[in-house]
């Protein structure tokens, strides 16, 4: 047997179904082994494995043990001369086992290699090579220098930045996402360290390899599709309280000097890190905004000196300061608010939103305006005036920074989709899509002509598929990968076939489900001396701190996490009624999240305090 390759399954059943294809396909010139060791899943991957693809090798936990405890059990059962850990979001062109393998036969003393991977949007990921994580190479990557100075051997040593992306080279470091191993290699080094439940567990593994003086290389020739790469999680806090917790359990097994030292070092930097990541976000997202008020603000009132001045008073006098001091920016918040609202202010808003959410913006204002008392309205014609100024002071803002470039407005705009290797028989709008070979998609000029690519790949060459993504890299586009059960995308990660067409997946829905969620907070808040006279009422005011803290919502699925539908917080209350039945629990999560509409969670919600 030349190679086995053991993937981890849990609860992906999806990009399994995928990265299997795509095993079976580099699997035809060489003879080749596929275990999958499911973790206890519960999205029925077994049975579609047992169904789909009888050759492999199935084996099942009776739980979730783990990414390197899983590896272990199914490499004692390998027969392959060289092993591969394969994870299963992955895709693999149809070259890549063979040219690895010719890697390992160039090298004889190559003990483990790891292949150049790229994103679900084209971008390479940087894990793919690394230098040993000494705790100051781990500092520079953490506080940033490594970004500052990315082709630095010192700075940028954690990501071996000296080592161009295409280039074959030594490397010390391999990522757990695709990692082939000499059988002889990961004998004597006994496999992964169990210690490590997440993160971390390849680092040990490559250091182990390399003290039992193997070498290491970087694996640049035929590069593989990696869905969800690290890169798609530093700014979790999970993520970093894992790495934080194996970086500790690496320092302490293999730097015992100075082990606290260089544990303080690296915590700080990766708090340091996280907090700036999450700062940057929320300070991005808020300062359109601010600004919008502020600038939109400033220019108004000189508006409103050189209309009064001019027009209104030119023989001396003011409008009351009530109207600058009070009004002006009550109006100016309810018209920012009604902007957010619409979402305009959101990164893939279209011109069209931001047209629509002015006009209704404008109307809320004027509507506000006219319910106040006459002595409180002192000029329409100012409030259109003053809602233009702070429409053009939003445009502005949006482009200055760079908020719908010109790229995304391009694409925004025409929102066309390029269908690749299409089965042309299917009817499409030709307005909006249209088709297109691989090959003359890795030769095109101009590829702001669509702002999404179709993939078909059991009809194209993987190996094209992924040299097109990278040729693209630059234009920022959304990708899918299409099959018969479900369409895999690039930006929302996993979007099966039913979750494609659920309204609570559409962002739109969701803020609007969002904004029904804040309107029945304000009504509790306002409500509470009626609900506190009732025990469901008590109940209600019981569950405000978990909604002010967004662990729950007021109103959510009757299953506790549905497979395959949009994902929720916990509901104070479900969204139907009283189901025992498990089908029809099913059933009403499915439909209700395929056609939610805001009078579903009106409705149980005040069914619930009845």
């Amino acid at each position: 047997m030349d190679l086995s390759v053991i993937i981890v399954s849990y609860n992906v059943k999806a990009y399994l179904d995928q990265c299997l294809k795509s095993v079976i396909r580099a699997s035809k010139n060489i003879d080749v082994e596929i275990i999958v060791i499911d973790n206890f899943s519960k999205d029925d991957s077994v049975e579609h494995i047992k169904s789909n693809f009888p050759s492999v090798h199935l084996i099942q936990n009776k739980s979730n043990l783990g990414f390197g405890t899983a590896n272990n059990i199914a490499a004692k059962q390998a027969t392959g001369d060289y092993i591969l850990f394969l994870n299963p979001d992955t895709i693999v062109g149809e070259d890549n086992f063979e040219l690895a393998l010719k890697e390992f036969r160039d090298f004889p003393n190559l003990g483990s290699l790891g292949c150049r991977m790229i994103d679900g949007k084209g971008n390479f990921l940087p894990e793919s090579k690394r230098g040993f994580p000494t705790p100051w190479v781990a500092f520079y990557r953490i506080i940033g220098l490594a970004k500052l100075f990315p082709k630095s051997k010192k700075w940028a040593g954690y990501y071996l930045g000296n080592v161009a992306e295409s280039e074959n080279a030594q490397s010390q470091i391999h990522c757990g996402a695709w990692m082939m191993l000499s059988k002889e290699a990961l004998n004597k080094s006994h496999g992964f360290d169990e210690a490590f439940f997440m993160y971390g567990e390849d680092i040990d593994l490559s250091y182990r390899i390399m003290e039992l003086d193997y070498e290491n290389r970087y694996f640049a020739t035929s590069p593989i599709i990696h869905f969800k790469g690290e890169s798609t999680k530093h700014s979790s806090w999970s993520y970093v309280k894992n790495f934080h917790q194996s970086m500790d359990i690496f320092f302490k097994k293999h730097l015992k000097t100075n082990a606290r030292s260089y544990s303080f070092l690296i915590r700080l930097g990766i708090y340091t890190k996280a907090s700036s990541t999450i700062i940057r976000k929320y300070l991005f997202t808020a300062l359109p905004i601010l600004l919008t008020f502020i600038i939109g603000f400033f220019l108004a009132n000189e508006f409103i000196s050189f209309w009064e001045s001019n027009y209104r008073y030119p023989n001396g006098g003011h409008y009351p300061s009530i109207f600058i001091d009070r009004l002006l920016p009550a109006y100016l918040t309810l018209w920012v608010g009604s902007m957010i609202i619409n979402g305009a202010y959101s990164n893939n808003a279209s011109i069209i939103r931001y047209f629509t959410g002015f006009i209704t913006s404008t109307s809320v204002l004027l509507i506000f305006y006219s319910l106040l008392p006459s002595d409180l309205r002192f000029s329409r014609i100012l409030i259109v005036i003053s809602c233009l100024i702070f429409f053009i002071t939003f445009l502005l803002i949006k482009f200055l920074l760079n908020i719908g470039s010109r790229d995304r407005l391009l694409r925004i705009s025409q929102n066309s989709v390029a269908h690749v290797n299409r089965d042309s028989s299917e009817p499409i709008n030709q307005m909006t899509n249209y088709d297109i070979s691989i090959d003359d998609l890795l030769t095109q000029k101009d590829p702001l002509q669509f702002s999404e690519i179709h993939f078909y790949p059991e009809k194209i060459d993987l190996k094209k598929i992924i040299r097109a993504m990278i040729f693209l890299r630059k234009n920022n586009l959304k990708y899918r990968f299409k099959y018969a059960s479900w369409t895999l995308g690039s930006d929302d990660y996993q979007t099966s076939s039913d979750l494609s067409i659920a309204a609570l997946s559409k962002p739109e829905i969701k803020r609007t489900k969002n904004i029904l969620n804040i309107l029945i907070t304000f009504v509790v808040i306002i409500g509470i001396p009626i609900f506190i006279w009732s025990p469901k009422g008590r109940y209600v005011i019981k569950n405000l701190p978990e909604i002010f803290l967004q662990k729950k919502i007021w109103v959510g699925y009757i299953s506790k996490k549905p497979i395959g539908l949009p994902s929720l917080r916990d509901g104070v209350f479900c969204h139907s009624g009283q189901l025992t039945n498990s089908n029809l629990i099913k059933f009403a999560d499915i439909r209700y999240a395929h056609h939610w509409r805001p009078e579903f969670d009106i409705y149980a919600f005040f069914n619930g305090l009845i």
